[in-house]
């Protein structure tokens, strides 16, 4: 710094404590120098107030950005709350669907009661006219074996065809390679209920084999026959919805199952306990 720029900021040092030392004294109301102090006050007071409104701007800025940062914290945690509610309402109802199963098995305790009852879980799913099978995470090391039955509360499912380890293949009743025998619930008559192509993705179930004089129509219930050691007597395989004549003058009737497929999430699988193998 030159010798001529540091005399003018020692000027400019003196001259700014002396007008401080003046606005100070003037201020005073009964010090002679007042007046003065009235024509420069205003001045100073438009300065001091501008220096004001910028602190308080700051002071102001800053709390808004903490009361932000708190209010995004709160909104974190209401959030993670919500998605603790939203798994614990999955959890209930989830809970709640086990419970109706488990209550709609006991009412079946009749027709199911020389079987152990082994749980499962849908993994994969392929319901159409061409497979009409899906994949459970049991297998033969939970004692699943080929030919066992599978069923819902509401219901025939279909038939183990493909254990393995820990994992097993089912084949639904509506696929076109299943034939069983059913009796028409409200007169025990016998008839033959198959799958089909089910090309139309309607997922019917086709009757055929009934007897000349056999009293079967629409709303009928048919169950299962305890027929080839497979099936267990009484499980629900679904309602009659049309009944006609085929070309050759035999009558049939179509059947809609009582288990929807497409949304199964869960099945139970029948073990015979009495120590009788399943066929294969």
């Amino acid at each position: 710094m030159s010798k001529k720029s540091k005399i003018f900021l020692f000027v400019l040092i003196i001259l700014s404590i002396l007008m401080a030392v003046f606005v100070a004294i003037s201020a005073n109301a009964d010090s002679q120098l007042h007046g003065f102090y009235k024509v420069i006050g205003t001045p100073v007071y438009y300065v001091q107030k501008a220096f004001s409104s910028v602190g308080n701007a700051i002071g102001q800025r800053i709390t808004i950005l903490q009361d932000y940062k708190e209010i995004q914290a709160e909104i974190e945690a209401l959030r993670e709350e919500n998605e603790n509610l939203s798994s614990l309402e999955d959890e209930n109802a989830r809970l709640e669907r086990e419970n109706e199963e488990l209550r709609d098995l006991l009412e079946m305790e009749e027709t199911i009661r020389e079987y152990k009852i082994v749980r499962a879980d849908v993994i994969t799913q392929d319901v159409t006219g061409w497979f009409n099978e899906f994949t459970i995470d049991v297998g033969t090391a939970h004692g699943i074996k080929n030919g066992y039955v599978v069923i819902t509360s509401k219901g025939l499912v279909g038939i183990v065809y493909n254990a393995g380890l820990v994992s097993s293949k089912v084949r639904c009743i509506i696929d076109e390679q299943n034939v069983l025998m059913a009796r028409i619930s409200h007169n025990d008559e016998l008839v033959r209920v198959c799958g089909t192509s089910n090309e139309n993705y309607e997922g019917l179930l086709r009757v055929d084999r009934i007897s000349p004089d056999a009293e079967i129509k629409e709303g009928d219930v048919l169950v299962t026959a305890e027929s080839g050691g497979v099936y267990p007597r009484g499980l629900t395989i679904g309602t009659v919805v049309r009944v006609g004549v085929a070309v050759d003058g035999s009558r049939f009737a179509e059947v809609e199952p009582s288990v929807h497929f497409s949304t199964l999430i869960s099945v139970n699988i029948l073990i015979p306990q009495g120590g009788a193998e399943p066929q294969p």
